[in-house]
């Protein structure tokens, strides 16, 4: 069963997911940006529990933390970071939001931000929303980026095009798993600059 967080680093960068893989013995421990992400990501939660909706958009709604999601039906399992229930006319709308200890990577206008989320975060948030239809049993249309620096949240809208990205995103997953396909590198080479892969890729 592959992981959520394994659909983000292959839409950033392929040879993540080969290198986890094919190559597990050479997995890399956790670098300090990774450890103060998990100590921001903590330190949110602890503070939604005192926190309003407002920031969502919403004037009610029950929060769930650390929500774990599997389907076998998908082959896909991920620990969701926060679920908001949200009341409306029809029943609960399911939210779910992931967070993330950097800036977004467009201007803010006021309260709201303008432009998208990156693009692997996108196919990420898209996963757990894929994952909650399936384990809850009804659909899911959006989500939030939580933008940890700027206290703010940024709405993703799942369409048609970025849940198909998760299914092509699995598929891809498994061909590398099971060939040992050695990927081509990121088409954004400064992405390289800061892996913790980097050593292992000769041709960069």
């Amino acid at each position: 069963m592959f992981t959520v967080n394994d659909l983000k680093q292959l839409t950033y960068c392929q040879r993540l997911v080969y290198y986890a893989y094919c190559l597990p013995s050479v997995r890399m421990a956790s670098t300090p940006r990774m450890e103060i992400g998990r100590a921001a990501g903590a330190a949110t939660e602890e503070l939604e529990h005192r926190r309003s909706l407002r920031t969502y958009g919403l004037r009610e709604g029950q929060r769930e933390f650390d929500v774990w999601l599997e389907s076998s039906a998908l082959g896909l399992c991920g620990r969701l970071d926060m679920l908001i229930r949200a009341p409306t006319a029809s029943g609960d709308e399911l939210i779910p939001v992931d967070y993330k200890d950097s800036n977004p990577p467009v201007a803010w206008t006021g309260r709201r931000l303008c432009g998208t989320v990156r693009h692997n975060w996108a196919v990420q948030l898209t996963a757990y929303a894929l994952l909650l239809e399936e384990t809850r049993g009804q659909p899911v249309r959006r989500g939030f980026i939580y933008y940890i620096p700027r206290r703010r949240a940024c709405e993703v809208r799942f369409d048609e095009h970025l849940r198909q990205a998760v299914h092509d995103g699995l598929r891809l997953i498994e061909q590398i798993a099971e060939g040992e396909h050695f990927p081509p590198p990121a088409d954004e080479r400064r992405r390289c600059a800061a892996c913790e892969y980097r050593r292992l890729c000769n041709d960069i």
